[in-house]
């Protein structure tokens, strides 16, 4: 009995490392797919992302191309955003120095210039720009797009 054992715990043994090894492989067949179908590339370069581009247009993968072009403008506008001066000290009448906050005017700063290039971008490869995106003038559009207080229904509760 105790030989048979061993040998069930062998095998099982065995088993485990050959699964192991198994599910490690396919890991990198998840990152592969990922990369492929969700084009989650990091470009570097503005060079090898219109390599990627022009790859995609060739092979007939509009749906990447688009999606590469609208997270190059969300990155775009967001960064641009964050180099906004957030507040700084002014010197009031009185000589005292006085925080002011720029947060209010960096929201109606506009954003035109990041959409127009969109939409050239989009002109190239023969395809409008979303509507919600040409509607967007400041950075206070484009943040309102998906403010969770913008989505919630309010519904009237009946009187019993």
């Amino acid at each position: 009995m105790v030989e048979f054992v061993a040998i069930v715990s062998l095998i099982a043994g065995v088993l485990q490392i050959i699964l192991f090894f198994k599910i490690w492989g396919m890991t990198n067949d998840v990152k592969a797919l990922k990369k492929d179908h969700f084009n989650e590339t990091v470009f570097t370069t503005k060079a090898s992302m219109a390599s990627s581009l022009r790859k995609n247009l060739v092979l007939g993968n509009l749906e990447n191309v688009k999606l590469t072009l609208l997270r190059n403008f969300i990155e775009n506008v967001e960064s641009y955003y964050r180099g906004l001066k957030v507040g700084e000290y002014v010197k009031g009448e009185s000589g005292k120095e006085n925080w002011v906050d720029y947060q209010d005017q960096n929201l109606d700063e506009p954003i035109t210039p990041f959409v127009n290039n969109l939409i050239l971008q989009y002109g190239k490869i023969g395809e409008e720009v979303p509507v919600y995106i040409l509607r967007m003038k400041t950075f206070r559009d484009y943040y309102k797009l998906f403010v969770k207080e913008d989505l919630i229904v309010e519904v009237e509760k009946k009187s019993e």
